[in-house]
């Protein structure tokens, strides 16, 4: 759930004098599964400063909480990617966990998190000069983009502790994931990128439409049975992209979700500014968290 943030702004001198308005977090992570409403809608969509009515063609769909997990009011989560941790000398004893980017200048790290109690099991700090942002795990390793600074950061999902540093070509990093191919990868424009894994070249780009209307701000991203789910920043909804078209195939409205979390959490630490942070366990139940 992340910002008020442009492209390209300049980075304070004070790394923590970046107003905390700038990104968004939770008191507790939500387990949802859409339901399928119907495929014609009419909407009103902004573009540049008018708006205009439009006819929808993709299916819209809706959202049911089914389960609420505790969850870190200082997090300032970017990136989130569900996991199962077991143990080889007992397969059957697996741990529910998180792997989780948190954002901020100053207060960045990568994470692992129990996702039944929300403890935080094992972090690793950025340097103060990085924004952590989205992050998937690819093989043995985490990917973590950093928010203007074209850095990604490496780590060995082992041990946080043997991570490396390496340029990408984005100039703001936003959301990532993967398809078991490429790394997939946002910045916030209607473009997603696909990255080689081991050299973090493009390899490919689609534009993101719907329509044949640009859908711009494409935030944190998940690949769900062959779709890339993307959280539009700013709004309660999620496109469902075709990977390799770039069109919209379907909404997922979380109308309702924020101001139901503001009035849960009167103590939240941070803002609840904007959905942000989202993970799957789709191949197993169809379950998506946020």
């Amino acid at each position: 759930m992340s910002r008020s943030r442009t492209s390209n702004a300049k980075k304070p001198a004070d790394p923590k004098a970046l107003p905390v308005e700038t990104k968004p977090s939770r008191r507790y992570m939500s387990l949802f599964i859409p339901c399928l409403l119907g495929i014609l809608v009419l909407i009103a969509w902004v573009s540049t400063g008018k708006a205009e009515t439009r006819i929808i063609t993709s299916s819209l769909s809706n959202y049911s909480i089914m389960q609420t997990y505790p969850h870190d009011p200082n997090a300032f989560t970017q990136g989130l990617e569900y996991d199962q941790i077991c143990d080889s000398a007992s397969p059957a004893s697996c741990q529910d966990i998180f792997w989780e980017s948190t954002g901020l200048y100053g207060s960045s790290t990568v994470r692992e998190v129990d996702l039944v109690s929300g403890s935080v099991l094992r972090q690793q700090a950025l340097p103060a000069s990085d924004f952590g942002e989205g992050l998937v795990k690819f093989g043995s390793r985490l990917f973590q983009l950093t928010w203007l600074s074209g850095k990604t950061y490496f780590y060995d999902v082992n041990n946080f502790a043997n991570s490396t540093m390496q340029y990408d070509p984005l100039t703001d990093g936003w959301g990532a994931t993967t398809d078991g191919r490429y790394i997939i990868v946002s910045d916030g424009s209607a473009n997603i990128s696909f990255l080689d894994p081991n050299t973090l070249q493009k390899v490919k780009s689609i534009a993101v439409n719907d329509n044949d209307k640009a859908v711009p701000m494409l935030n944190e991203l998940e690949f769900i049975n062959n779709e890339i789910w993307a959280n539009i920043w700013m709004t309660e909804c999620i496109a469902k992209i075709d990977p390799l078209s770039g069109k919209v195939r379907g909404w997922v409205l979380f109308t309702g979700l924020r101001q139901q979390l503001l009035a849960e959490s009167p103590a939240q630490a941070l803002p609840i500014d904007v959905l942000n942070g989202e993970s799957s366990n789709a191949e197993l139940s169809g379950n998506t968290f946020m």
